[in-house]
């Protein structure tokens, strides 16, 4: 019976080992996926001081210099930022598992994500959420006193703040690290479905098709998810798409050099998308009485803008940046460090900017300069420290031997427990 048993779980687990099997020859890497990288997570820090000075769009702090002007610019980046960051992610997926074994995909991806998370959501988001309750509760506390009382999940003074991971200890803009590796547990179910030969070759057989064929199928799917889940959450089942698109593109080359051929006329359109997106915004979604089929295609317009950007933005990678370059590795090295930074320094600079009333031009300039520098310096300084360098997505500069990396995953692993039980219950 035992026999049995252990014959029936190695049939069960054969189609994943055959993923994971490493008999795949890679494609060259894709050096304008990691230039994109660089430049989504970048932009990053110009959308979220954005943010701040937004009439209409809720933020955890706001300053006091209010502009419609700005949520114009925004809506250049809004409808596809994230997608473009979630299809890199998926096509970065593609060519981690093809040199990893299926243990360690699932305890590196784990590590590498989930620690980040935790460090993140108990030493550098309490400040957003300071600067939040100092100026919507009213809050007469100064940050440390805030912060010690931050460490007990039972304190009064954050009854209204219940939505976190632990009570009041929640994500905020980290929740694409939460996504991420709820996503890439998932792709992992159904990693045998998708390297079946004829998926690949189906996959293939669209990208030899016309780039209006390709945005099609592809819009197809996120039309139907636009319409069949509510708005509030959409940005969830968007990234699951986007990832998965990014796993299954990621090796097509006819994909690329089809974007690449065609990037003018993806500029064009996005450029005449943009202008109607804006239309539609002021026309439409800022009608409290606007009628409802006008609200839908409103929203089909900004999910078709959503996929035009992020095609747009592979052509034009494709066609300019499709190379190597000294400072791209550690350029790519820091895109975690100042992910994880960003948004905390942004809201605490505005929070304590705020009473030198520097006028609307100034406030964001500084915000902006002194983010970038202060991410760049924490950057420098944590990359020379190995045993905090886990800690925020950065690879230790000294080489481990096999025994001292299998302690070191054991130690994570055991530091991100508790998290991972609260993400999967």
């Amino acid at each position: 019976m035992l026999v049995n048993s252990v014959i029936g779980l190695q049939k069960f687990v054969s189609p994943w080992r055959q993923v994971f099997s490493k008999t795949e020859i890679s494609p060259p890497r894709r050096y304008e996926l990691d230039w994109l990288r660089v430049l989504a997570f970048g932009m990053l820090i110009f959308y979220h001081t954005g943010m701040l000075y937004s009439q209409n769009w809720g933020f955890h702090f706001k300053s006091q210099y209010l502009s419609l002007n700005v949520e114009n610019a925004m809506l250049l980046l809004s409808p596809w930022r994230m997608a473009l960051i979630w299809f890199i992610s998926g096509a970065a997926l593609r060519f981690i598992v093809a040199r990893s074994s299926f243990t360690h995909f699932i305890t590196s991806r784990s590590i590498l994500i989930l620690l980040p998370l935790l460090a993140g959501v108990w030493l550098i988001v309490p400040v957003q959420l300071y600067a939040e309750m100092s100026q919507k509760s009213g809050l007469n506390l100064c940050f440390w006193q805030f912060y010690r009382a931050f460490f007990d999940l039972s304190h009064p003074i954050f009854s209204h703040y219940q939505a976190g991971i632990w009570p009041h200890v929640d994500v905020n803009h980290l929740w694409y690290l939460r996504s991420l590796w709820q996503f890439t547990l998932l792709l992992v179910l159904i990693l045998p479905l998708l390297h079946l030969s004829k998926v690949q070759a189906l996959i293939t057989h669209l990208c030899e098709q016309s780039p209006l064929i390709i945005f099609m199928v592809l819009l197809l799917p996120l039309c139907a998810l636009k319409l069949s889940w509510p708005s509030e959450t959409f940005r969830y089942p968007m990234g699951a798409l986007f990832l998965l698109y990014g796993y299954l593109l990621a090796w097509q080359s006819g994909f690329y050099s089809q974007l690449k051929r065609h990037w003018r006329t993806f500029l064009i359109l996005f450029v005449v998308g943009y202008l109607l997106v804006i239309i539609g915004y002021h026309v439409i979604w800022q009608n409290p009485i606007a009628q409802q089929w006008k609200i839908t295609s409103m929203d089909m317009l900004y999910t078709a803008q959503r996929l035009l950007g992020v095609m747009l933005m592979l052509a034009l990678a494709q066609r300019f940046l499709n190379h190597d370059h000294p400072i791209l590795t550690k350029l790519n090295s820091a895109v975690f460090p100042f992910y994880i930074l960003h948004q905390s320094m942004i809201i605490g600079l505005a929070f304590w900017l705020t009473p030198l009333q520097l006028g609307p031009v100034w406030e964001p300039v500084v915000i902006i300069c002194v983010t970038f520098f202060g991410c760049w310096l924490f950057f420098e300084i944590v990359r020379r420290i190995d045993i905090i360098c886990p800690l925020f997505g950065i690879k230790p500069s000294q080489q481990y031997s096999a025994k001292q990396r299998r302690v070191v995953s054991w130690i994570g692993l055991l530091l991100i427990s508790p998290l991972v039980l609260e993400l999967l219950t």
